[in-house]
């Protein structure tokens, strides 16, 4: 039986695909970050040394703003549903992104779930509200959720075939590979939707639940 769904949490629980460029769009630095962005994607710069250059564009920003920005980011409709419903049936419900762990543990204190595992911008903490202070630390790259989810594996004593992976661009086909059952939900890529058990071609995580008794009824309640 499935006992542990995996999500990933931009574009797949949330519904900005990036939450790097959703935070530099609503805070105004989008058109700053644009400068360093190819040298990060290209590996000129790596991965950390990228968020410290996002956070450094948010220097002095009240931790509140940030967090408004994130509550702002709407769910994926049929997330909570989807969640919840998993939840009844006994699943543990993780979330591993390379975003940030900020959004992702604001996401799991709502939804009553976790482990969740991300990457940290800082905040100092004086005053009334933490501001930004442009320190970071990046756990994992975006190339790298396969080995976290073995990591998180080994922590819960699981197994592959216990588990459920639901994501939507490339970096999400190492979770499904180390999982019973993969979701793509609207996949940025063709070669997404190849790597992936289900399909589930729009926005939309509502039809989840029905497509996974369809699929794996031996290994859903």
């Amino acid at each position: 039986m499935l006992k542990l769904a995996v999500f990933d949490l931009d574009g797949t629980l949330k519904q900005a695909p990036d939450p790097y460029v959703y935070l530099h769009r609503r805070l105004g630095t989008l058109e700053a970050a644009d400068a360093f962005t190819a040298r990060g994607l290209s590996g000129e710069i790596d991965y950390e040394e990228w968020l410290r250059l996002d956070a450094s564009l948010w220097r002095g920003t009240p931790k509140s703003v940030i967090e408004r920005l994130l509550w702002e980011n709407p769910y994926v409709p049929g997330a909570q549903e989807t969640v919840a419903t998993l939840k009844a049936h006994g699943m543990r419900v993780a979330i591993i992104t390379s975003g940030l762990l900020l959004h992702a543990e604001m996401v799991a204190a709502e939804l009553g779930i976790g482990p969740v595992l991300g990457n940290e911008i800082f905040f100092d903490d004086h005053g009334p509200d933490p501001v930004v202070n442009g320190r970071v630390r990046a756990h994992f790259t975006m190339h790298e959720k396969g080995a976290v989810m073995e990591r998180l594996q080994a922590q819960l004593n699981l197994p592959p075939a216990a588990c459920l992976a639901v994501g939507d661009t490339s970096s999400d086909i190492p979770l499904f590979e180390r999982a019973a059952v993969g979701v793509a939900v609207n996949p940025s890529k063709p070669e997404v939707a190849a790597a992936a058990d289900i399909v589930l071609p729009e926005l939309d995580l509502g039809p989840l639940v029905d497509r996974l008794h369809r699929h794996a009824p031996h290994l859903w309640p």
